[in-house]
């Protein structure tokens, strides 16, 4: 005795059945309307989604363009379009039996009035803090990317006005696992600014990934 397929009635001879090439014939009608239907719904779904660079309010790229956006939703849209100016991968510093760590990144010299986009990616196993000084020592300025200084505040960075930012960035232990963290700051052409590394109570230090460069978001 014949039965049906649970979603589209689709005809299951029993095995006493004879074979009836009508019931063939009407299960590829079926399969085949199916079929098309769900071809011409995907084909509606990619007109109203677009294209990228799509500029009016039909389709969904064209909603997200910057130009019909508030100001805040258009910055969060070009945040994709930040010109990365320094990248620094893979950094073990040496604790050398010590659990408090100063490092410099590196120093970023702005060529232009505007915000930089800060990534850092790190899976240290300590309390982590991240500096930014528009000021520093020659010595500071001078001295290579990644280079380690310590396991007290370099000399000359003790003074409170030369630091322009300051943000502990972990607390306690992320148990090695990578931790991603992003920020914004507002930057002066001219400036020289200086991005150093503290941790404390560490007992293991691994800068995955830190990325610095121009960007046109002004909110993270």
């Amino acid at each position: 005795m014949a039965t049906f397929t649970e979603h589209y009635d689709l005809i299951k001879p029993g095995t006493d059945d004879y074979y009836d090439v009508a019931d063939f014939n009407e299960n590829m009608d079926a399969i085949d309307t199916q079929l098309y239907q769900a071809e011409q719904d995907m084909a509606g779904v990619s007109e109203k989604i677009g294209n990228p660079g799509d500029e009016g309010e039909d389709t969904l790229f064209g909603l997200l363009n910057p130009g019909n956006q508030p100001e805040e939703k258009a910055d969060f849209y070009r945040y994709s379009k930040t010109e990365i100016k320094k990248q620094i991968q893979n950094w073990k510093p040496n604790l050398s039996g010590s659990t408090t760590f100063y490092g410099k990144i590196t120093t970023f010299r702005a060529e232009k009035n505007g915000t930089v986009y800060v990534k850092w990616t790190s899976s240290d196993t300590a309390n982590g803090e991240f500096y930014i000084y528009h000021k520093a020592p020659l010595s500071i300025l001078e001295a290579p990317d990644q280079s380690e200084l310590g396991s007290s505040i370099p000399k000359g960075l003790q003074q409170e006005d030369f630091c322009y930012y300051h943000i502990n960035y972990v607390y306690s232990s992320n148990k090695g696992k990578p931790t991603t963290f992003e920020w914004v700051f507002p930057v002066i052409a001219g400036i020289d600014y200086t991005f150093m590394w503290y941790a404390s109570s560490a007992s293991s230090l691994y800068l995955n990934e830190f990325s610095l460069g121009y960007t046109d978001t002004k909110e993270a």
